[in-house]
């Protein structure tokens, strides 16, 4: 299940499988572009899990929220009680006394706003995996700083070359047991320790196409759901997320929905 809130005023909670036609994500009579955030998530994973013959378990938890909290409090609530074997927390507004209620008895993994949650209260270890950006690690290191947006300035400023004593400082407080640090070179990581690391191949487009960060999440986490194991998932998921890049060779205004329809190619030609 992805959980995460659309910048759509006012629309209600909407809990339901996933349909996909083109660049549209259905969920009951509710339709989503698949563009950056939760609906290039859900593209990413309808696209991995229809390639194994798996899309229907995918479920979307969705409400609208563009920014006041109100559709992020309906999805906090309704993720008192979990059902599903695999949840994904992602765009969704921070709130500590909420995330506090989420039912973490099957396993959760957090990104964007559900990662940030989870850390500013203190129960990143109760999430078996984050998925963050070399800024959000910056977040995730600073020890005072219960939002990205009061990172302390000497931490905001480190770059690439600093990940892995950025990763070993969010080490010292309560992190998951799992972390994949997306950037110019992608770490995979394991009990805050650099198990593996991917770089190639690189295209700087990317970089400038929203929703690239969310693709690898959701290409990640439907691995899993798929049987593979965290570490294979993580180090694959990067490799898949790259090797689009290869095949569409996009351009800046390379839309996100045009890279997530070649995920079914990039698996096949890694034979999966």
């Amino acid at each position: 299940m992805v959980a995460g809130a659309m910048p759509i005023k006012g629309m209600e909670l909407v809990k339901g499988q996933v349909h996909i036609e083109k660049n549209k994500i259905f969920v009951k009579n509710k339709e989503f572009p698949i563009t950056m955030g939760s609906g290039a998530l859900v593209g990413a994973a309808f696209k991995t899990l229809e390639y194994f013959g798996m899309e229907k378990e995918l479920i979307f938890l969705t409400a609208g929220d563009v920014g006041e909290g109100e559709g992020s409090l309906k999805i906090y609530r309704d993720l008192n009680e979990i059902t599903e074997e695999i949840t994904i927390i992602h765009y969704i507004k921070p709130k500590i006394s909420e995330i506090l209620n989420v039912d973490f008895s099957k396993t959760v993994i957090g990104d964007a706003g559900g990662m940030y949650a989870g850390k500013a209260a203190g129960i990143g270890d109760k999430f078996r995996m984050f998925f963050p950006d070399v800024g959000e690690l910056a977040f995730l290191a600073d020890d005072k700083s219960s939002h990205p947006a009061y990172v302390r300035g000497f931490i905001s400023k480190i770059d690439d070359l600093d990940v892995p004593k950025l990763i070993e400082m969010a080490y010292f407080q309560k992190m998951p047991d799992n972390m994949v640090v997306k950037g110019e070179k992608d770490y995979i990581v394991q009990c805050g320790k650099i198990i593996d690391h991917v770089a190639n191949p690189k295209f700087e487009a990317m970089e400038c196409i929203g929703g690239t960060g969310d693709t690898l999440t959701g290409i990640t986490t439907s691995l899993i759901a798929c049987g593979f194991k965290i570490e294979e998932a993580s180090i694959l998921g990067c490799k898949l997320n790259r090797k689009l890049g290869e095949i569409v060779n996009p351009k800046p205004d390379t839309k996100i929905y045009e890279i997530i329809k070649k995920i079914p190619e990039a698996l096949k030609e890694f034979k999966l």
